[in-house]
């Protein structure tokens, strides 16, 4: 996401518009995932600053709440199911402080214009290979490659056995991969 200089909305502006909407659904899958309020409540606030601090890697019209739930069950897995909490502000203002130091922090590789555009460019390609997908293969790479499940977390999730995880997986992952070289290839990334 790249902010314009001093016409558009401000990168607060952006993130309270397209993230701050989706607080109560954050909340409900906090809530499933910790079973418990106080730790649905600490997971949510880590969520939305983790999502504050990484949203120039948000693509503005794509699933904001998508986004953001990835980034609720990656602080979940890496946190929080091991007990391993990270300490929360104690009050609004810290907070506040929090959310402006992390928005001033430059990324390293934001200044590399050869590493943005060729990881755009990879990135539209393995987004439209998971778009094209059949959905029972979409869903399960989705699952396990993009929102970290385990494959029994994965299992419960979709509502299948473990088994029929693996296989759709293994056979997403295939499609995407052929898709891939083939684009690879086309573009002279990759020869035969």
């Amino acid at each position: 996401m790249a902010e314009s200089g001093g016409s558009g909305p401000s990168k607060r502006e952006l993130f309270e518009q397209h993230a701050m909407p989706h607080l109560d659904a954050l909340y409900s899958a906090g809530l499933h995932l910790t079973r418990s309020p106080d730790d649905a409540k600490d997971l949510l606030q880590d969520t939305v600053l983790r999502a504050y601090r990484f949203f120039h890697q948000f693509t503005i019209g794509t699933n904001c709440r998508a986004w953001l739930l990835t980034i609720l069950y990656n602080t979940f897995r890496n946190g929080y199911r091991r007990g391993l909490r990270e300490q929360v502000s104690p009050t609004s203002q810290e907070y506040e402080r929090e959310l402006e130091a992390e928005s001033r922090r430059v990324d390293p590789s934001l200044t590399n214009p050869e590493s943005l555009l060729f990881g755009q460019l990879l990135d539209q390609q393995v987004e439209q290979a998971l778009r094209d997908l059949r959905e029972d293969f979409r869903a399960v790479v989705l699952m396990i490659d993009i929102e970290e499940l385990s494959y029994q977390e994965a299992a419960k999730v979709l509502g299948i056995p473990i088994g029929t995880v693996r296989s759709r997986l293994s056979r997403g992952r295939a499609i995407m991969r052929l898709v891939l070289k083939k684009y690879a290839r086309s573009q002279g990334y990759l020869r035969s």
